[in-house]
């Protein structure tokens, strides 16, 4: 197949829907309008993200790039049209949305459109095809791969059950952590690098452990080159000193593989904090590793968004104020050290927050984007350096549209209003403290590692940035900041933010879910479930309650202010356990509230969002920076298939 017809930013585009998937496109606007330098800057580090891609496909299964070289085999061979060949494609589609064989979201393994019957027929047709065949038919309707991607529950071996590639298929949990315990370094204080993180840890057949580390010398480093000598031209394209020397030790880290290195990175890149092109690169987030040590890589390339970011910029400007007012202990507050040895909350100065417009992502990233991110995960980093938070504003507006057809299925009719008039508007709002005071407030105890949390640490920490956004919501001193603007009634926008908020942890994004998934595997619905469902146990039913009406749930709020009170609660439980590392109340109150799905509500839900048609899975094609020209421009390819499969062999 050669190079696939690609259509200009310009072109309209009608989402592709498949099996509870959508993919739509990026707006994209004003990239035209940047500088030629920072568009070649972005256009380098957008193929250094693109030669990381089969990094992430390769950590989130052992199986994916056999499946992905099996079926683009099939695809390329059989003659277009017919059933089989469309069988092909929507698998094809399928697999490259949810970035290998686990769904994004439940992690569960996939079932596909291509039967075993059909790849019976394409091995009797074409023998070149046999061993594409095999692969297929051992994943697909085999026992090889595990039946689910993370599992992080009491009572089973995590690293057993678990279908993630972080680990050889012969070692235990037990092994790995008595391994990771002796062979790591041992570390005084909080400042430990983030040991494992970039490792794949490996056994023998004679029982020797070892570790593969990710670097331009090792594991994957075909690929770690490739994305060096990206790195190496974007630097020359660099805005300013700062950008340089985050793109400098981003080379050296990829050079050496030493999380030291990484660390010298992460302090560089949150430095870098005037520079108008936004990019992450690297092995970044834990989710998906059933002990919460190693990460997958992932990439993402944006613009500075000037107009949105004086919103979020409100937030920054007032975020001493925000870090004074936590309901939670003092302790837990960060504090910097003045000149005169006082204590002081006035210098927070290493924190900052702006609004992108993605243009390229790669890995975990890719197809589905989150709507904020807060880097770096470093706890020692963050108390020391700040973070760098930004909302990516073109995510945020092409989601916007899915609340209105939810709007009258789940909400009684005397939110449907205030839900309808400030829901778009407060999930913004919401993401933005989420990021910039939620993940970016608090701190350790002194001598607290981050890692006691273990694999109950992305949940806890993701329910304490939730829970900081929605303790603020209420506040009328939002509106004297600008946070607010001034035709918003706070108290209505409030309820209406706790109102989506709490029926979406109860039951709404459940719809999200097949009936025969009993249990959470994904951080972030954890942690809703966790909040939603704890505030509705804890909080008396006469200010909070779930509601029947014509046999539908939905939920009832009588006092704000109450239910207010209550998340305060709970978000200084939250921060206690982080910034004690008590690793036993995280593991109770994230089993007890944030893994079991309630059987009746899932039901409940399904029946009424069935005949809505929603995706359970959204994500977005990516757009491809070219040169043209003399100039750099954003082009599409045709649909996701063609994008799927032509960047799959070119950066293979």
């Amino acid at each position: 197949m050669g190079k696939l017809s690609m259509k200009g930013k310009n072109m309209t585009h009608k989402n592709e829907k498949l099996d509870g998937i959508s993919i739509g496109k990026l707006d994209t606007s004003g990239f035209e309008n940047l500088s030629y330098n920072n568009k070649i800057l972005a256009y380098h580090l957008s193929r250094a993200g693109l030669h990381g891609k089969t990094i992430s496909l390769a950590q989130t299964s052992e199986f994916n790039l056999d499946v992905a070289d099996a079926l683009i085999a099939i695809f390329d061979k059989l003659a277009v049209g017919g059933g089989i060949q469309e069988q092909v494609k929507q698998t094809l589609f399928k697999f490259f949305a949810h970035s290998g064989i686990y769904h994004e979201v439940t992690g569960e393994k996939l079932t596909f459109a291509l039967t075993e019957e059909s790849l019976n027929k394409i091995e009797f047709l074409y023998r070149d095809l046999q061993k594409s065949v095999l692969i297929l038919k051992r994943v697909f309707f085999g026992d090889v791969a595990r039946k689910i991607r993370t599992v992080q529950r009491s009572g089973v071996d995590t690293v057993v059950e678990s279908g993630v590639n972080f680990y050889s298929s012969n070692l235990t949990q037990q092994e790995v952590l008595d391994f990771r315990k002796s062979f790591y370094p041992k570390w005084e204080g909080d400042r430990v690098p983030p040991y494992g993180f970039n490792q794949r840890v490996e056994k023998d057949q004679n029982g020797n452990i070892t570790v593969k580390t990710i670097c331009e010398n090792g594991l994957y480093g075909k690929y770690v080159k490739l994305i060096i000598e990206e790195l190496k031209s974007a630097v020359n394209y660099a805005e300013n000193d700062k950008q340089k020397k985050s793109l400098e030790t981003l080379i050296t880290f990829y050079q050496t593989g030493d999380a030291k290195d990484f660390d010298a990175h992460s302090v560089a890149w949150v430095q870098d904090q005037d520079s108008t092109i936004y990019f992450v690169n690297g092995l970044i987030e834990s989710y998906k590793d059933p002990l919460g040590i190693a990460c997958n890589f992932e990439s993402l390339v944006a613009f500075k968004d000037e107009e949105t970011s004086k919103k979020v910029s409100k937030i920054i400007d007032y975020i001493v104020w925000f870090e004074e007012n936590l309901p939670i202990h003092d302790e837990y507050k960060k504090v910097r050290v003045s000149k005169d040895g006082e204590e002081s909350k006035e210098d927070l100065s290493g924190l900052s927050a702006s609004s992108v417009n993605v243009v390229s992502m790669a890995g975990d990233t890719d197809p589905v984007l989150p709507l904020g991110i807060n880097l770096p995960n470093s706890s020692w980093i963050r108390n020391d350096y700040g973070s760098k938070s930004v909302s990516l504003a073109n995510v945020d507006k092409s989601r916007g549209e899915v609340n209105s057809v939810l709007l009258n299925e789940l909400y009684l009719p005397k939110y449907q209003g205030i839900i309808g008039k400030y829901g778009t508007a407060m999930g913004t709002l919401h993401t933005n403290l989420h990021e910039i005071a939620g993940h970016g407030s608090g701190k350790q105890k002194e001598g607290v590692q981050a890692n006691l949390l273990s694999s109950f640490y992305s949940v806890i920490e993701e329910c304490r940035a939730d829970l900081v956004a929605l303790y603020y919501m209420p506040f009328q001193e939002l509106k004297k900041m600008g946070v607010y603007d001034e035709d918003v009634n706070v108290e209505e926008a409030a309820l209406a933010k706790y109102i989506d908020y709490i029926t979406n942890g109860v039951f709404g994004q459940l719809r999200r879910l097949s009936l025969t998934t009993t249990s959470l595997a994904q951080a972030h619905f954890r942690n809703r479930q966790l909040i939603s469902t704890w505030l509705i146990d804890n909080v008396p039913d006469d200010n909070l309650r779930v509601v029947y009406v014509d046999g539908k749930c939905f939920i009832e709020i009588e006092d704000l202010y109450v239910v207010h009170h209550y998340v305060g609660t709970l978000l200084r439980e939250i921060q206690r356990i982080k910034s004690e590392g008590d690793h036993d109340a995280a593991k109770d109150l994230v089993e007890k509230y944030g893994t079991i799905i309630d059987k009746e509500k899932h039901e409940n839900i399904l029946s009424r969002v069935e005949k809505l048609e929603l995706p359970s899975v959204s994500g977005f094609m990516n757009p491809q920076l070219v040169l043209k020209d003399g100039d750099v421009e954003i082009s599409y390819f045709e649909d996701f298939i063609s994008q799927s499969v032509e960047l799959y062999k070119q950066y293979r």
